[in-house]
């Protein structure tokens, strides 16, 4: 029977700056608020929400961190991709899709994983990516900064979620790889996105409907080799949360934090 398991991505380093605001861990899935870490929270949320007894796989670690109780370790990479493919290799024949999720999401709820994954069994895909309305990261979290892309739908900012066909990755490896060594040159991912893409998000900036959930999944296909992607819109604020800076360590520790209502 088709399992899902879950691997949870632990090897963000701390800057010095955040080092300093987060008590001196080196690694960002340790950063503890109210005596849990960050990677206790997520690994929570996380089992949780996967789908439950007959179809639910392992949770696979990826880090230089302790593995929490009932995970199992796998080793990080040097690069994303490195780590995904480890985590791919580790899976047994029965866990046939991958939710992959950062350890730097502590606000993540069983109830936003849960959704997400149902989300995913809709529309087959080999990549599917959440997105979240920016009002609805405002409401939950209005302190919070998150990047946002304006579009025909509406405005929107990315999560830390993502649901892999395993079988995509193991084809498709040599293609993964040429995109991630591309990622930070310009002239790179647009050959590879095309230009048809890169002309809608210039004018989008006045007109959002000249860009849609539509093209950018189809962009992102070019990008993977022509594999089905997908977005989907989470309606929970906590996919799209993360603690990666100082002043998020700040906010989340008064929001993690707040003593316990007694009125």
């Amino acid at each position: 029977m088709s399992k899902t398991a879950a691997l949870i991505l632990a090897g963000g380093k701390t800057t010095p700056e955040m080092r300093e605001a987060a008590g001196g861990v080196a690694n960002r899935a340790l950063v503890s608020f109210n005596g849990r870490t960050m990677l206790d929270y997520v690994v929570t949320a996380v089992r949780g929400g996967l789908p439950g007894h007959n179809d639910a796989g392992r949770i696979l670690v990826a880090g230089d961190v302790p593995t929490p109780a009932g995970c199992e370790a796998v080793p990080g990479g040097t690069s994303l991709v490195d780590t995904l493919l480890n985590g791919v290799s580790a899976l047994g024949p029965d866990e046939t899709r991958l939710l992959v999720a950062t350890s730097d999401i502590p606000f993540l709820t069983v109830e936003a994983v849960r959704d997400f994954v149902e989300q995913t069994a809709t529309t087959p895909a080999a990549f599917y990516y959440p997105i979240v309305r920016a009002e609805v990261c405002a409401a939950r979290f209005p302190d919070m900064r998150r990047t946002t892309l304006r579009i025909a739908e509406g405005t929107f900012t990315g999560g830390n979620l993502a649901l892999l066909d395993p079988a995509f990755l193991r084809r498709r490896e040599a293609t993964l790889r040429a995109a991630y060594a591309r990622r930070k040159s310009v002239t790179a991912l647009a050959r590879m996105l095309g230009p048809g893409l890169l002309l809608r998000l210039v004018v989008s900036r006045l007109h959002p409907r000249a860009l849609a959930i539509p093209h950018l999944e189809a962009a992102v296909s070019r990008l993977l080799g022509g594999a089905a992607v997908r977005a989907v819109i989470s309606p929970f604020a906590e996919v799209g949360a993360d603690v990666d800076r100082p002043e998020d360590v700040v906010l989340a520790r008064a929001y993690l934090e707040k003593p316990a209502d007694t009125g």
